[in-house]
């Protein structure tokens, strides 16, 4: 199915309460921390692709990064417009240090939020804005690992122009970011190996919490 207007109608018209009963047990499951209980919650009901991004989101936070990797392939194929996916399937590829992967994931998502500053995905039933600062910043921790440091610059110094309200609380790891990279630029390895990599700033921003049920 596609989210929209009338997708939760549909939604309910096409699985069965049983399904949809699961689903909701699910996100509560989640909500209040047992994550392991809304995996199987999910896991019994039927695979829509709002399902499959709840188990994407869900095997992500228990930390098994490859199986999230393959519930959000299964989205992707669903419906390639949607962006969030490939933020989160990305971010799962920079916590297995699949660098370039995850590269290709920011690229996606960033083609998808086009010219503006982030898309909201709350008329899709996720309290999740996507906004471009995220994706410029995840992308710049991965071009750092890849030491693709002025590339990794650009984009770090792209996300703290278009910092705004809703995204000034990214600026103190923005800020350290570019104090690495500016450290790694000046760094003149005789043996021209790649320069030490700083792993301490982890890819942003935290997951969303998963799909409501229609």
């Amino acid at each position: 199915f596609r989210y929209r207007s009338d997708s939760a109608a549909l939604l309910r018209a096409e699985m069965s309460d049983a399904s949809l009963q699961h689903w909701r047990e699910g996100v509560g499951a989640y909500n209040t921390g047992n994550v392991q209980r809304a995996i199987q919650e999910f896991k019994a009901a039927a695979p829509s692709k709002g399902v499959l991004f709840n188990l994407g989101v869900s095997t992500a936070k228990m930390g098994d990064n490859q199986s999230a990797i393959r519930h959000f392939d299964e989205v992707i194929q669903m419906d390639p417009q949607l962006g969030v996916a490939y933020l989160t399937r990305g971010a799962c590829k920079h916590h297995e240090r699949m660098y370039d992967a995850a590269l290709k994931d920011y690229d996606q998502a960033l083609s998808l939020v086009g010219n503006g500053a982030a898309l909201d995905y709350s008329s899709e039933g996720l309290q999740f804005e996507m906004h471009k600062v995220d994706l410029l910043f995840n992308r710049a921790l991965a071009l750092k690992e890849l030491a693709r440091v002025p590339e990794a610059q650009a984009d770090c110094n792209q996300a703290r122009d278009l910092l705004d309200g809703k995204t000034m609380s990214r600026s103190a790891a923005l800020e350290k970011l570019a104090n690495q990279l500016a450290t790694l630029a000046l760094a003149a390895p005789s043996n021209n190996a790649p320069p030490a990599s700083y792993s301490n700033t982890s890819a942003s921003p935290a997951p969303p919490a998963p799909r409501a049920a229609p």
